[in-house]
């Protein structure tokens, strides 16, 4: 995501934001109230999607052992975004953020493969 600051001129910023975040370190990213904001806006994404794997697994849709694994991934790639641990491969932000959007991708997309099929 980019980052939603305006330089003096009227333009955009055109670097990307933190994780979690509307803006970037030089807008006000590393301010710990935004910080807090991230990670509490990591944490509810996390929650929704753990949540929509619940009504998966629930409904029969998708093998328990499939969302456990995503849940997991999911779950680890949230607290490496949000600071609290690392990646033993050393991911970088922004590919922890894409396997993150990935990952969730591919559950919803076998999800709804299931239902329909």
């Amino acid at each position: 995501m980019q980052c939603v600051a305006h330089s003096r001129s009227g333009e955009q910023c055109k670097n990307g934001a933190l994780p979690g975040a509307t803006v970037c370190r030089m807008h006000g990213g590393a301010a710990p109230q935004v910080k807090a904001k991230a990670a509490e806006r990591l944490r509810e994404a996390r929650d929704m999607a753990l949540a929509k794997f619940v009504e998966y697994v629930a409904a029969g849709v998708v093998d328990p052992k499939t969302i456990l694994d995503a849940s997991v991934r999911l779950t680890q790639l949230t607290e490496v975004l949000a600071g609290r641990s690392s990646d033993r491969y050393e991911v970088e932000v922004n590919d922890a953020r894409h396997k993150l959007e990935d990952e969730l991708a591919a559950v919803v997309a076998e999800a709804e493969r299931a239902t329909q099929g």
